[in-house]
């Protein structure tokens, strides 16, 4: 009898494993360096500030782009791990800048139409003779040089944050050439934060920011989190600080969720890095907050 019930508790549990719904190995594509047939590798900043645009746009804003993409290329799929009935669209990828309009030059940014702002779905070049022509799908660089130091401090993130000495870039540092690989040494811990309005923001408050932050994808819940470019005016807010930034707002006392974002953020790289909190003044134009080492 014992047996039976035993064989009856471990069927049962193998039963709900194969009903429970698996999590994704990867629930989307990751952006990286990407690399082209024509030889190009496509940097990461790139295919973001592409990413971004194509998120913020609705069809046919700057042009014709953002444009539906059918993942057909003579009437092959393009992309193969997409699967079939995925509503797709793309945008172009400027090296170096943002598209604006003119010609679209020949890499595109691919992405589905997901919340209405769509994840990324992957990179694509232009191969074909006439604008109707061929697109081929380029391939992510895995092994770029700086991607094993990030990929261990995203993973080590919380345990490492407690381990680390923080210090922070001064305040009034001119110094704009700060390699980033030096600032990952002075990696902040989330803490409360003093701003220049006199309003001391909790470390929980900050905390629960830098949680929402890191759960979602740019524009995931209500516009938020989206893509901080770092700039105040003619200065950076956070000085030395060239990696690419994202906000997400700061609510006292709770969560931010929807609505009114107000006027605080706490500010990540997208690495899930704690970087600081900021303030908006008058202006649109954004004050760095002292973060105390609670």
């Amino acid at each position: 009898m014992l047996f039976d019930l035993k064989s009856i508790v471990v069927y049962g549990l193998v039963a709900l494993a194969h009903a429970s719904p698996l999590p994704e190995l990867s629930k989307r594509a990751k952006l990286s360096d990407f690399q082209c047939p024509d030889g190009t590798t496509l940097s990461e900043h790139d295919i973001r500030e592409a990413l971004h645009e194509c998120q913020r746009h609705n069809d046919g804003s700057i042009g014709k782009y953002p444009a539906y993409f059918g993942n057909k290329s003579n009437n092959q799929k393009v992309f193969n791990n997409i699967p079939d009935g995925t509503d797709l669209r793309e945008f172009p990828i400027i090296v170096g800048g943002k598209y604006t309009g003119g010609v679209p030059g020949a890499y595109r940014v691919v992405t589905d139409y997901k919340d209405n702002r769509g994840d990324f779905r992957g990179v694509m070049q232009h191969t074909g003779a006439t604008a109707g022509g061929a697109y081929t799908a380029c391939t992510r660089v895995a092994n770029t040089k700086r991607e094993p130091v990030e990929e261990k401090e995203e993973n080590g993130n919380e345990e490492r944050s407690v381990q680390m000495t923080e210090t922070e870039i001064p305040e009034d540092s001119t110094d704009n050439t700060v390699n980033d690989l030096a600032t990952r040494a002075k990696k902040k811990k989330v803490g409360s934060a003093t701003c220049s309005d006199g309003v001391t923001l909790s470390k929980d408050s900050v905390g629960n920011a830098f949680k929402e932050c890191k759960k979602h994808n740019d524009y995931g819940v209500g516009g938020y989190p989206h893509k901080f470019g770092n700039k105040s005016g003619n200065g950076q807010v956070f000085a030395g600080v060239t990696k690419d930034l994202r906000e997400y707002p700061i609510v006292e006392g709770g969560t931010w969720t929807s609505g009114s974002p107000g006027k605080y953020r706490v500010v990540t790289d997208y690495k899930n890095n704690f970087v600081g909190v900021m303030v908006e003044d008058a202006g649109a134009s954004f004050t760095r907050c002292t973060v105390h080492d609670d």
